[in-house]
């Protein structure tokens, strides 16, 4: 990351960084902050999570019925000062107490502000979770790593597109919203035939049997607008 964004030591006291559980480690955090990086983070140790919230004894709600955060009687040491807060929420298959703590280097922000500060990933997470079942990101796998990592780049070149073609091709249409998912199972899939001469599109037919294909049709030529 540093080396991409030319990231230097001066920089670093400026730059939040958000980090999920899979990345939480005491060791991680502790080379960031050592760094000089502000954090909040999701430490990765559920155990501890779990011990430090039964001994929790007031919460603050989050979301009525759901979710709670509070101060926990311990605290996470580092080599700056943080603060480490415990949340709970209810677990909606198993009906079950989950306990979490997050760490931050805001010693200022209210709790509830804290916890929609590290919510602000959702977005990115549900990027991910749509490219993984559109683009089956998770049923394609290269032993080798430069293969590997041209197989990520055509995987950017995709999403990048279904991004464009969302937002410049479908604005205005019932399927605007639609995410890569349905993008490549519903609209993309429709049967049809081109005609190209001289590597040049010349004529698309799509089948008008299909529910989307007159849609599809009238807005195409946005492409090329």
């Amino acid at each position: 990351m540093e080396s991409v964004l030319h990231i230097s030591s001066a920089d670093r006291p400026y730059l939040w960084l958000r980090i999920d559980a899979g990345f939480g480690t005491d060791d991680n955090l502790k080379w960031l902050l050592h760094q000089g990086y502000q954090l909040i983070a999701k430490n990765n140790s559920g155990r501890r999570a779990g011990a430090w919230g039964q001994r929790v004894s007031e919460w603050q709600e989050v979301e009525p019925g759901h979710r709670w955060v509070a101060l926990p009687p311990d605290q996470l040491q580092f080599c700056v000062p943080t603060r480490t807060i415990a949340v709970r929420w209810l677990h909606h298959r198993t009906n079950k107490l989950k306990h979490a703590l997050y760490m931050t280097t805001d010693l200022q922000l209210p709790l509830l502000a804290l916890c929609q500060q590290y919510d602000l990933r959702g977005g990115f997470e549900v990027d991910i979770r749509e490219d993984k079942q559109g683009l089956l990101l998770t049923h394609r796998r290269k032993r080798d790593w430069r293969t590997q990592e041209m197989l990520l780049l055509l995987n950017d070149l995709a999403h990048n597109f279904l991004s464009m073609f969302r937002r410049k091709v479908l604005v205005g249409t019932p399927i605007a919203d639609s995410g890569p998912y349905r993008l490549i199972r519903d609209v993309l899939t429709i049967p049809g035939s081109a005609l190209i001469e001289d590597d040049h599109l010349v004529e698309l037919r799509l089948a008008d049997s299909h529910p989307l294909a007159q849609l599809l049709a009238d807005v195409l030529p946005r492409l090329w607008q």
